[in-house]
């Protein structure tokens, strides 16, 4: 007898996506299957009561198990269903063009932590991603994507992205007063504006790259902004802005003017700031 796994049919593999829903009652979220059906799982149950209803699965119970199965008519239907979400996903990924204010954000010292102790460096990540992600709730910023400690985010609004950073530097700032020095999370933030190409949920172009370089001038817990954030936020976003002068960057042929944003609770970084500056101009 020959110990191949068999072939499954259409009708197992969704009857046993239905299934899911008796095994979670409480109707979370699950990634596989609402990437396999398209929709989430609370919506999937609802979607599979409507089928029973229409006749399209029939639904069966015994020994107090309870099992579902697609009949034909419901398989043609599910199969629509999965190249409809298909086609709409192609769809969405439709390359579109625009401006946009592009946040990086990262954690200072992160690697090194990680080095140090794994463990208690992956608890300190998830605490800073909760952080900012309240946050950006707040503003308005998209989250595009996550890399490691990195936060890659798309806001319609200079100011709005750079209320924003504000706001993360003094979450993290508050709550860096209540742990101790080893527990501290201090992050990154560059924040520039231009044109952008959207692709599926992902954004390109030289304003990504620009955004990427201001990022890497920051001081651990501080703010950078570019010239064009500068131009729409100096005199809207009530804190002191300090010119840091102009920067060369990476794989950029032109240096980029880059401006600090100040926070009050970081005593010194006004003047340091301004010799940072001094230093970059030269004698």
């Amino acid at each position: 007898m020959s110990n191949r796994p068999q072939k499954r049919s259409k009708a197992d593999i969704y009857a046993s996506i239905l299934e899911v829903v008796r095994r979670s009652p409480g109707g979370r979220r699950i990634t596989r299957v609402s990437y396999g059906v398209g929709v989430p799982l609370d919506r999937l149950k609802v979607m599979m009561e409507d089928l029973q209803a229409y006749g399209l699965i029939r639904k069966s119970t015994a020994d107090e198990e309870t099992s579902y199965t697609a009949t034909p008519r419901g398989l043609e239907f599910l199969d629509t269903y999965w190249k409809m979400n298909g086609f709409l996903e192609s769809f969405e990924e439709a390359q579109t063009r625009g401006l946009a204010a592009i946040m990086f954000a990262d954690v200072a010292g992160y690697t090194a932590l990680t080095q140090r102790d794994e463990k208690r460096a992956l608890e300190l990540l998830e605490e800073y991603r909760s952080v900012t992600r309240g946050a950006l709730l707040a503003f308005h910023g998209k989250e595009v994507k996550t890399v490691g400690d990195g936060f890659l985010v798309e806001f319609s609004s200079a100011l709005e992205a750079s209320q924003c950073a504000v706001e993360i530097q003094r979450r993290l700032n508050e709550r860096n007063l209540r742990v101790p020095e080893a527990d501290r999370v201090r992050a990154r933030i560059g924040i520039h504006v231009g044109d952008v190409e959207r692709k599926g949920g992902d954004i390109l172009g030289d304003a990504v790259n620009i955004g990427s370089r201001v990022h890497s001038f920051v001081e651990p817990g501080g703010i950078c902004i570019t010239r064009q954030v500068f131009d729409q936020v100096w005199n809207k976003l009530g804190n002191h802005l300090t010119e840091l002068g102009r920067r060369e960057a990476k794989n950029l042929e032109s240096p980029i003017e880059v401006f600090s944003i100040d926070l009050p609770w970081e005593g010194g970084r006004e003047a340091e700031g301004a010799r940072t500056a001094a230093r970059a101009r030269g004698p």
